[in-house]
C-alpha cells in the first residue's frame, strides 16, 4: 500500500527507488540541460494535474545539481501564499526571500538591508528574523507590492550577486501553479516576474495550469520564456513504449506475481495513460484484495476499485460537459476551445495523447457511459460494469 500512496510527496517515491525513466528524452533531461547551457534561461513546463509534473521537477533538480556550478532549488509556491490569490510580482518576492535566507549568515550592512527590504515588502515587517519565518503563512504577502516594484527588484539583483559570488549560479523551480485556474493572472506572472527575476541572473522553471497551453495568451507565454515544455498523457493503447513504462511502474513497485498479470493490463488500461490515476487505481485494488483477504490482486479487485472513482468523475460533470463527452464518444469530435473543454481537459475527463499521434479520448473509466444516449449519464447502473448497482 505504501508504495502505491497516490496522495504521497513524490520525492518519497524517487528516493525509495520508484522513479522510472518515462520513454524517449524526458523534459527533466531536455530542460536540464537547456539551464546547463543558460543558467539564467526561463522555461515553461504545461501539462494536466497527475501528468507527473512535480516528479519531472524533482528529478530536474537533482539533474542540475550534479552540474556543480549551478544550484537548483524546487520551490512549492502554496507554502508562500495562497495560489487562487496569487497576484502579479508574487514570485519575485518569494525569489528574494529565498535568496534572503541564502545570505543569512552574512553581516554586510547592505545585504542585511536588502534581506530587510525583501522580508518588509512581501510579509509587511522587516522586524521578522530570517530562521524564524514561517514559510506556511499564507497572509499578508504582496498586499502593498505594486507601489514597491523596483524596490524588490533592486533587493533581490543584489543578494543574487552575494549568492552567485559564494553558491555559484541559480535556478528556481516554482510548482503548484497548475492549479491556477486564471490564465490572465499567469500570464501577468510570467511577463513581469518571470523577466524580472532572469534578468538578475536566475534561471526559472515553472510549472503552469493546462489552461495557458489553449489561452488566448498562449502566444505572449511563449514569447517570454526560452521554451514552452508540454507533458502530454501517455497513449498506452497506440504506443508500445508507454505501455511498457506503465508496466513498468507497477512491477518496480509490487513484489513479484502479487498482482496478477491480467490485473497489472487492466490498471495499466483504466489508467488512461494518466501517471497519477495508475498509482491511485493501483491501491484501490491493493486495499480491495485485503478486504477479501486475498494474498494477491486479481481481476476482480481492479473492477472493484474503479467503481468509486468513475463515480467520482462521473459526478462532477455539468450538463455542457456531458454534452462535450457525448460529442467525442459519438462522433469523435472536440476542440479545446471552451472554458469547459480545457476542464475536461485538465481533470482528465478527456485525455490528450500527441504521440504517435495527436488524438483525444474520454477516460476510460467513463467512457462506458456515453455508448448508448445522454439518459445513460442519469441512469449509470444499466451501463457498463457488473454487479455496480451502487455505481
Amino acid at each position: 500500500m505504501a508504495a502505491f500512496e497516490g496522495a504521497a510527496n513524490p520525492q518519497r517515491a524517487i528516493e525509495n527507488g520508484y522513479y522510472i525513466e518515462q520513454p524517449g528524452r524526458s523534459l527533466a533531461e531536455t530542460i536540464a540541460a537547456r539551464i546547463a547551457l543558460r543558467p539564467s534561461s526561463t522555461h515553461i513546463l504545461v501539462g494536466g494535474i497527475g501528468s507527473g509534473k512535480t516528479t519531472q521537477l524533482l528529478v530536474m533538480r537533482d539533474r542540475i545539481n550534479e552540474i556543480g556550478d549551478i544550484r537548483a532549488i524546487y520551490v512549492d509556491v502554496s507554502l508562500y501564499t495562497d495560489i487562487f490569490k496569487i497576484q502579479p510580482l508574487s514570485l519575485i518576492a518569494i525569489a528574494g526571500l529565498i535568496l534572503s535566507e541564502l545570505t543569512e549568515d552574512i553581516e554586510d550592512r547592505d545585504i542585511q538591508e536588502s534581506r530587510k527590504s525583501v522580508y518588509e515588502i512581501a510579509y509587511g515587517s522587516s522586524s521578522m528574523t530570517i530562521r524564524g519565518i514561517n514559510r506556511h503563512s499564507k497572509e499578508g504577502i504582496l498586499s502593498t507590492m505594486s507601489d514597491r516594484s523596483q524596490e524588490i527588484v533592486q533587493s533581490i539583483t543584489q543578494l543574487s550577486k552575494v549568492v552567485f559570488g559564494t553558491q555559484g549560479k541559480i535556478a528556481l523551480l516554482f510548482d503548484g501553479l497548475d492549479r491556477l485556474t486564471d490564465d490572465k493572472t499567469f500570464s501577468q506572472l510570467v511577463t513581469a516576474d518571470i523577466q524580472s527575476i532572469s534578468a538578475s541572473g536566475i534561471g526559472v522553471v515553472l510549472v503552469t495550469p493546462l489552461i495557458v497551453a489553449y489561452s488566448d495568451y498562449r502566444g505572449t507565454i511563449e514569447q517570454a520564456v526560452q521554451s514552452f515544455e508540454y507533458q502530454p498523457c501517455f497513449d498506452i493503447f497506440e504506443d508500445a513504449n508507454a505501455y511498457n513504462f506503465f508496466e513498468k511502474v507497477i512491477k518496480t513497485r509490487a513484489a513479484n506475481d502479487f498482482i496478477q498479470e491480467s490485473a497489472v493490463q487492466n490498471l495499466i488500461m483504466y489508467s488512461g495513460g494518466v501517471l497519477r490515476d495508475l498509482i491511485s487505481l493501483t491501491e484501490a485494488a491493493i486495499e480491495e484484495a485485503y478486504l477479501s483477504e486475498s494474498d494477491k490482486v486479481y481481476e476482480n479487485h481492479v473492477e472493484t476499485a474503479i467503481i468509486p472513482f468513475a463515480r467520482a468523475k462521473s459526478l462532477s460533470l455539468s450538463y455542457t460537459e456531458e454534452e462535450i463527452l457525448w460529442d467525442l464518444s459519438e462522433e469523435s469530435k472536440f476542440k479545446p476551445t471552451t472554458k469547459e473543454g480545457i476542464k475536461l481537459l485538465a481533470a482528465h475527463h478527456i485525455i490528450e495523447y500527441r504521440y504517435p499521434e495527436r488524438r483525444f479520448i474520454i477516460h476510460p473509466v467513463i467512457q462506458p457511459l456515453f455508448h448508448t444516449d445522454i439518459q445513460s449519464l442519469f441512469q449509470p447502473e444499466e451501463a457498463i460494469y457488473e454487479d455496480t448497482e451502487e455505481f
